[in-house]
This record gives structure tokens, sequence and C-alpha cells, in this order.
């Protein structure tokens, strides 16, 4: 007897962070913020990628521009452990050679906290990470005894 299972799919965990900061950046960007990712990535056959290419597709564009009042921006995201590649690396430094920003972020808090400190978002998150530290902080608050009860008087 055989196990029929279905293939398994790729897991793309840069995709699912990728639509979270959009999901973040439709609801929560100033009116003004104009964004849009470059859809450079994907397989395609040697014909259509020449004419991309000729189309001006430039290798290592990051995965979202974006621009607001006058300012442009260019956010590369990574899954955690992932690495930026020569290309990513030679175009975030072009464009910074432009006169724009350029950062990338490692995962989804990363990738806000970067929007928040360019000034894209309106409000503020409260991250996985801040939340485990004010709990930490908290708990830390409630253990600690006032100074007055850690010493006792005998009589």
């Amino acid at each position: 007897m055989t196990d029929a299972r279905p293939p398994r799919r790729r897991q793309r965990p840069e995709a699912a962070i990728h639509a979270a900061v959009c999901d973040h950046l439709r609801l929560r960007a100033h009116p003004e913020v104009l964004f849009l990712h470059p859809a450079n990535g994907g397989s395609r056959d040697i014909r259509e990628a020449a004419h991309l290419k000729r189309m001006g597709v430039l290798a290592g564009a990051s995965d979202l521009l974006l621009w607001h009042r006058g300012n442009s921006f260019a956010l590369e995201l990574k899954a955690p452990g992932g690495r930026l590649s020569e290309a990513q690396l030679e175009f975030m430094a072009r464009f910074n050679e432009a006169g724009g920003h350029s950062a990338c972020a490692e995962g989804v808090d990363r990738a806000l906290a970067v929007l928040e400190s360019w000034g894209l978002l309106r409000g503020r998150v409260v991250t996985h990470g801040q939340v485990f530290q004010e709990l930490r902080r908290s708990v830390a608050a409630r253990t600690r005894r006032p100074s007055s009860v850690a010493r006792t008087r005998s009589v």
C-alpha cells in the first residue's frame, strides 16, 4: 500500500512577509504614499526574460518601491536568515546614490519599523517583540519587593 500524498508546495516565507507588509501599507500608509512591487521575480523563458530586460526590468530591484512627498524609498524584504544578493546590494547602493533611502528588513516587525521610521505609516503597530518585552517588565515589576518590605526588623 502506498501513500498517495499530494506534492509538497515549496514554502515561500518572503511572500507571506511581503503580503503582510502590503496589507499594512494599504491600511496604514499616509494618503500621499505611493508604493508598488516591481514584479522582477519568477521563472521566465529566455525570450521573455530578454524582452523584460529590454523593457527596463532591473536585476536586484527591491521588493517595494515607495514615494512620499518628493522622497523615494526602496525596501528589500527577507525571511529570517535571508541574505542580500550582489545584485540587490548594488541596486540599493545605486538607489542611495541617486538620492533615495533604502533598507533591508528581516521579517514583518522589522519592515514595519523601517516604514514607521521613514514616516510612511499612520499610527503605530505593537509588535510581538514589544508585547513580550512589556510582559517581562510587568512580571519583573510584580515580583520585586519594595525595599521597605525586604528589610525586616527583629523585635
